[in-house]
């Protein structure tokens, strides 16, 4: 028998590339390669060019071409142009999936960092919208036609929110206390209690950014007692603040305890400034375990700082409220330059402040004002029209969430989905619709909470329990 003969098959690219080759027999049959322009014309895979852009949805196109080569030069696999259309559509969904989606939040936890802590209000993004589709007075004095200073109006606004004598915005509350630490401490003393030297999500810990900002840490206490008298026989000349630190994400409990803000600041003297990491940016009274921001200025606090988009439900920045000194000598470094907000973080937390200081409530706060009542009326809202047997209503506990009041749990009502599938699979289910439903598990039951949800949400929520029921 003679032997086989092969060629090499090609094609060139609109780029002048040559593309992968594809080898076969004189006897063999070459699989039919759609071109790539072809493709992108396909309604399926065309619908994909504004959200993924272009360039991308080509090379997406490109990639799953080069995989039928592949599997042709392999095993002589080929494939329908239905099956390559679906792959190249899976292919493009899993990529913009990797951008934030809206979501329907059931998780139980109002303010959920991994779901973009508090939404902002649809007022407050409206509001801000003209400033940030033209030119804006961003840092021009209008009325001297000369440079201005962006931190203007926010920081009188947060004055006013706080009672404080001055404030300033950053990126984050991370970036607030390392822009303190580096400017006011570095290579200088801070005394933190042993109970507060924390780790938040993500690895970010109170020793290490002391470390990176170039403070020195000098730890008083114990884990769960410190005392004034901790604080005072620590302090020397090269103390430079006194740091408070929010847990957090986890609470005390038993045999504890510690001074209150205007314990240690009436203990310190005014000798040391004391600096509060208030951390959740609860302005309002009420909240179990939280202390309001304004309190801890009223109660001698000469710098607090907070994170705009937890329970301020405003966007994702760091605020410090203070002495018009501190905050005017903080604004003067040139680190405050590589931490500061552009014209979208300000003008957004500036409507947001205006609100709160006008008395309207953000979305996160109505949420957390929820009352039980609601929340069941709401789900019988959902589970209306309803195959019977398939969901049910139980009380399940919620929580703040986002770093705030961290074992404090309110009342709350849930969705029971009694469906004969793994709660696994239930959820990966949900999460694969649009928008995602995020649910939680407990004791192998799906749950979904209503103290989140959106009354705009409802009918999706029904519409894709009706559809789960018939799965």
């Amino acid at each position: 028998m003679a032997p086989a003969v092969f060629k090499t098959v090609g094609c060139t690219s609109r780029s002048g590339r040559f593309d992968s080759c594809l080898f076969r027999t004189m006897n063999e049959h070459r699989p039919r390669i759609p071109q790539v322009e072809t493709l992108l014309q396909e309604p399926s895979v065309s619908r994909w060019i504004p959200l993924i852009s272009r360039p991308m949805v080509t090379m997406i196109v490109r990639e799953e071409l080069q995989k039928i080569r592949q599997s042709w030069i392999e095993d002589k696999k080929e494939i329908t142009h239905e099956e390559l259309l679906d792959r190249i559509v899976r292919a493009c969904v899993a990529r913009y999936r990797r951008s934030p989606q809206r979501v329907v939040n059931c998780t139980g936890v109002i303010i959920h960092t991994n779901l973009g802590r508090s939404p902002i209000a649809h007022e407050t993004w409206d509001a801000a919208g003209e400033l940030n589709t033209a030119y804006s007075s961003l840092e021009l004095d209008l009325d001297t036609g000369k440079r201005g200073q962006r931190n203007s109006l926010a920081g009188d606004l947060l004055s006013l929110l706080a009672g404080a004598e001055s404030a300033m915005v950053v990126n984050n509350n991370a970036a607030a206390l390392f822009l303190i630490l580096s400017v006011l401490a570095k290579r200088k003393e801070v005394i933190v209690s042993r109970g507060e030297l924390v780790q938040i999500g993500g690895g970010f810990r109170i020793p290490d950014i002391l470390r990176q900002s170039g403070a020195r840490l000098v730890e008083v206490g114990t884990t769960n007692i410190t005392t004034c008298e901790d604080y005072l026989e620590a302090v020397t000349e090269r103390t430079a603040l006194v740091l408070k630190v929010h847990r957090s994400n986890f609470a005390l409990r038993g045999f504890t305890g510690e001074p209150t803000t205007a314990e240690l600041a009436t203990a310190l003297e005014g000798r040391v400034p004391l600096l509060v990491d208030q951390g959740s940016g609860i302005v309002r009274r009420g909240m179990p375990g939280e202390t309001p921001i304004e309190n801890h200025i009223r109660q001698g606090a000469s710098l607090v700082c907070f994170s705009a988009d937890k329970a301020l439900g405003s966007v994702q920045a760091g605020c410090i409220v203070g002495t018009r000194k501190m905050i005017t000598k903080l604004l003067q470094s040139p680190l405050y330059r590589v931490l500061r907000p552009g014209k979208t973080i300000l003008t957004l937390l500036e409507h947001s402040v205006v609100a709160h200081l006008n008395g309207d409530m953000p979305p996160v706060l109505t949420c957390i004002d929820r009352s039980v009542r609601e929340q069941q009326e709401m789900g019988l809202c959902v589970l209306e029209g309803l195959p019977e047997g398939r969901y049910s209503l139980a009380g399940a506990p919620m929580t703040l969430g986002g770093g705030s009041s961290p074992d404090e749990y309110r009342e709350g009502v849930a969705i029971r989905v009694l469906l004969d599938r793994p709660a696994e699979e239930i959820l990966r289910r949900l999460r694969s619709l649009d928008p995602p439903i995020i649910g939680t598990i407990d004791k192998k039951v799906v749950l979904l909470h209503l103290g989140a949800l959106f009354e705009e949400d409802v009918p999706h929520l029904r519409n894709s329990l009706r559809a789960l029921a018939e799965w």
